[in-house]
């Protein structure tokens, strides 16, 4: 039933099948396996890299994103005071100028009011002759050619005190 020589050769014949098995295809299934183990080991070790290069790099992009915010702030608020102030310049150079002009206006009055009493002056002793002239034709006595001198004196006086000022 056993057969000793039947088992001895099932047993080579399986140790030889192993040998040629494991030279033929065990060997090179498993440096195969062990090739793709290391190529996958390596790619998720390169997808882990630029996850962590993507992870700095958007960090790194918002951090200058809000840099860049902050100096866009920073020149904003700078115009704005740059526009206050020109216009604090402007309101203080417009107001000198009127300050000049009404200045400058006044002036001319005063000016312009002087000559004025100084012509009214000239027409109120042309004036005066006229009347004497015409006093002394009709040959007035010494009082009344002095009450119209008087009055004379006395309307230039109120002229140059109340109406002109």
């Amino acid at each position: 039933m056993f057969d000793t020589s039947t088992m001895l050769a099932s047993t080579v014949n399986f140790i030889l099948l192993l040998i040629i098995l494991t030279r033929l295809l065990y060997k090179p299934v498993r440096s195969f396996l062990d090739e793709r183990t290391r190529s996958i080991e390596q790619q998720i070790k390169s997808a882990n890299e630029q996850n962590e290069a993507a992870a700095k790099l958007h960090n790194q992009l918002e951090a200058e994103l809000k840099q860049s915010k902050q100096k866009a702030k920073e020149y904003l608020d700078q115009a704005v005071r740059r526009g206050e102030e020109i216009q604090t310049e402007m309101v203080a150079e417009a107001k000198k100028e009127a300050d000049l002009i009404y200045k400058r206006t006044k002036e001319e009055l005063t000016l312009e009011r002087a000559q004025l009493k100084e012509s009214l002056k000239d027409e109120v002793a042309d004036l005066a002759i006229t009347i004497s002239a015409k006093i002394i034709q009709d040959s007035l006595d010494q009082a009344k050619h002095q009450k119209l001198i008087d009055d004379a004196l006395n309307t230039l006086e109120q002229q140059e005190t109340g109406e002109w000022q």
